[in-house]
């Protein structure tokens, strides 16, 4: 937000300040319309708080758009203007005293028959200096042959009628340049690749639901598209039906140019590649519905979440199933669910069966857990803590249930049975201790002090060093 801006009675009571050199030079041979065009464009670019849309200038002026258009042309072809976009219409207002410099000098008898030729092109309007200057200077440039360059013109004024301008003829001349035409034989090669894909053009057209003839920007996408890509039609068309929406040549441009980048050619590897992707948005609209997250745009989503799990080997079932378990757990963002992907990757757990007998194992693990604390008089929701000193008890330690819950039972009363149970456990585990029967014959003794012939020891830095390993690499057989 602006931090002042103007009132608008403080506006209307400025002024707009007009170039002597457009009202001494430009003016006397501009119609009425032409001038009220450029006057109420100067007025805007000196308001910006006033509405410059088209809309409203057309509303205004009480002209078209097509008419503004033409008008800011001729405006561009003086040196006045600069039109910057075509749709929407946006122009720039240049330095008058820029557009009155001489223009550089050129001998008359080297472009007398080409000045000719050109203004014979042209007979409902009397070409300007401006013009002439700018075809010699490309000219210069590109070394093109000026009978090329007629020809061109030729061609560019049976495609868009005789008030074509020079700024679109020149843009048609360089990228033909660009393509290696510089002399009359080059141009009637560029033409005859434009006759052979009329066909190619009109098929094209139809599937886009166009109707009529091809701009000459759409014959050079499809020349590009087919000759220096290597695309053959049916590629093409099968690329036209994986467009979403509104259906035109720049749109059809951009996504051959993704497949391109990608290498995907033939119409088979479009289809394969559509089909990935429908899979993949399938599968992205399905997570965010379970999570209950909305995204208004799933490329981003696809490219950093979905395409990374899939490739890891999880399919659409999977991912939905892992978002519920997100769900109900209170994981309710992409990157929650992330984490819980990784985890279920780590033990190897791909499928939405496999997470299915995993969760149902948990389900079950925390069904005995929580007998076991029943038997130890505790009555309450089972936390990882009980889970790890479980997965301890069973895994690492091997009770079977039946021992583990008469430890249980002995630790009744106790503030924490869990730390009990575990001593208790623990203490079976030093004297070979695995069934109930041993461990009732041997009651509560294993929670006694040590044997009275054990003595303490001290031990040096330097053999504790010696034998201290990660916890994780015990076994049995260093206890």
């Amino acid at each position: 937000m602006s931090f002042a801006k103007f009132s608008s009675d403080y506006l209307l009571e400025t002024f707009t300040l007009v170039d002597n050199l457009f009202i001494n030079e430009y003016l006397p041979s501009c119609d009425e319309k032409q001038i009220k065009a450029y006057l109420y464009g100067l007025y805007l670019c000196s308001n910006p708080a006033k509405d410059n849309s088209v809309d409203a200038l057309c509303a205004k002026l009480d002209m078209t758009e097509n008419e503004l258009f033409a008008i800011y042309s001729d405006f561009e072809d003086d040196g006045l203007i600069k039109i910057i976009s075509r749709e929407p219409l946006e122009i720039k207002y240049l330095s008058l005293k820029k557009s009155m410099q001489p223009p550089k000098k050129y001998k008359g008898d080297k472009w007398n028959d080409f000045n000719a030729h050109l203004q014979l092109l042209f007979p409902e309007r009397m070409l300007t200096p401006n013009e002439y200057n700018e075809y010699y200077l490309f000219l210069d440039a590109t070394k093109m042959d000026q009978d090329a360059m007629l020809m061109i013109v030729q061609y560019c004024i049976d495609l868009k009628g005789a008030n074509v301008r020079y700024p679109y003829i020149l843009a048609v001349a360089r990228n033909w340049a660009q393509d290696g035409v510089h002399t009359a034989a080059d141009v009637e090669d560029k033409l005859k690749e434009y006759d052979t894909q009329t066909e190619q053009m009109r098929t094209v057209l139809a599937a886009l639901g166009r109707k009529g003839g091809a701009e000459l920007e759409e014959k050079q996408m499809l020349l590009k598209w087919t000759r220096s890509w290597g695309y053959e039609l049916d590629a093409i068309l099968a690329t036209i039906k994986t467009m979403k929406g509104a259906k035109s040549f720049k749109k059809l441009d951009s996504k051959l140019d993704e497949f391109y980048r990608t290498s995907i050619f033939t119409a088979e590897q479009i289809k394969d590649y559509q089909a990935h992707m429908d899979m993949l948005r399938d599968i992205a609209l399905a997570v965010n519905k379970t999570l209950g997250v909305f995204y208004e745009s799933l490329d981003h989503e696809i490219e950093v979440y979905i395409v990374p799990w899939t490739t890891k080997g999880f399919d659409g079932e999977a991912l939905k199933k892992i978002a519920h378990h997100c769900f109900i757990t209170n994981v309710r963002n992409l990157e929650g669910m992330k984490n819980v992907v990784n985890s279920f990757y780590s033990l190897g757990i791909l499928t939405s069966e496999g997470i299915d007998r995993y969760l149902q194992t948990q389900i079950e693990r925390d069904a005995k857990i929580k007998a076991i604390l029943a038997k130890s008089g505790n009555v309450r929701a089972v936390t990882q803590s009980d889970r790890d000193a479980y997965r301890t008890w069973t895994a690492v330690w091997g009770f079977d249930d039946d021992v583990i819950e008469y430890a249980a039972s002995l630790a009744v009363g106790r503030t924490y049975p869990v730390p009990y149970i575990n001593q208790l456990l623990s203490g079976y585990k030093a004297k070979g201790i695995s069934t109930v029967e041993q461990a009732k014959r041997t009651g509560t003794a294993t929670q006694t002090a040590p044997p009275s012939d054990h003595k303490e020891r001290v031990y040096t830095a330097e053999e504790l060093k010696s034998i201290v390993r990660s916890i994780d690499t015990f076994s049995d057989s260093d206890l």
